[in-house]
């Protein structure tokens, strides 16, 4: 397939980032596109079952998000560690996918475990001919000026502001 290896970013307060890049990667495995998929700080999710059931790779980095745990610097380090690993391990085969998503990663750099430099390097040094999705809020200027689609998903409602909380199978 041409013209492959663009960098997708969804970002924004809104609801959907998420959503955006598993429908585009559901649309990407219609195609027969070697589709990998790496959320941070999720689990439970019901993607991860439907993408299990379809043997696609999917990895999670399962610690609780950062917008709803406050670390400590000790709980920062060790988790910046903890990442390290997981990482090294998630990307070593992206060469043999058309299609990654890194789901929250935006939030990964916002919150410091997600140093900006081997954001940096890993953006520019992807492989060549992979389309790379990233999620999340919070993007340095420059991680988004790298990136070729940048989607703004902007908050008008939210059921959260009535004290809805998130509902399996909609919001997880």
């Amino acid at each position: 397939m041409n013209n492959l290896g663009l960098i997708h970013i969804y970002t924004g307060e809104g609801k959907g980032k998420t959503t955006a890049a598993i429908g585009l990667a559901i649309r990407a495995i219609g195609r027969n596109l070697n589709v990998k998929i790496i959320q941070l700080f999720k689990r439970n999710t019901g993607e991860q079952f439907f993408f299990s059931e379809l043997r696609i790779p999917y990895l999670q980095f399962q610690p609780l998000h950062p917008f709803f745990k406050k670390y400590s610097e000790n709980e920062l380090d060790s988790l910046k560690k903890e990442f390290l690993e997981f990482w090294e391990e998630a990307i070593e085969d992206l060469n043999k996918y058309d299609l990654v998503i890194i789901d929250e990663f935006g939030p990964g750099m916002n919150w410091k475990i997600i140093d900006k430099e081997l954001a940096t390097n890993f953006i520019k040094n992807k492989p060549k001919n992979t389309e790379l999705i990233l999620t999340g809020r919070g993007f340095p200027k420059d991680i988004l000026n790298l990136s070729d689609y940048v989607t703004e998903m902007k908050q008008i409602k939210h059921p959260y502001e009535k004290g809805i909380f998130a509902r399996k199978a909609i919001e997880f």
